[in-house]
């Protein structure tokens, strides 16, 4: 069942994809930026459902709930967070 309709004024999955250069990520670095990030997320009506890191911990994919990708980029840009990629995602259940 798809969830996600573009012409329906919902929210919109968005997909963000980084890779992070010099030291991996870590749980401490996480949890600081979920802590200062509220804010921000709030002001542009994002909200951050879940990431997924890899075994490595040099990529992230984050999963945001969110009006539309330039919310996401907005919050991105205004918190000095770069990213690979960034793109709607329809979801499947």
């Amino acid at each position: 069942m798809m969830t996600d309709d573009p012409d329906s004024g919902k929210l919109t999955t968005i997909i963000l994809e980084h890779r992070f250069s010099g030291r991996p990520f870590d749980l401490d670095r996480y949890n600081q930026a979920q802590a200062n990030n509220e804010w921000c997320l709030k002001l542009h009506g994002v909200r951050h459902l879940v990431s997924y890191l890899t075994p490595d911990r040099m990529r992230m994919i984050c999963v945001f709930e969110a009006p539309d990708v330039e919310a996401v980029r907005r919050t991105s840009r205004q918190l000095g967070y770069g990213y690979d990629q960034l793109w709607p995602a329809t979801v499947i259940r």
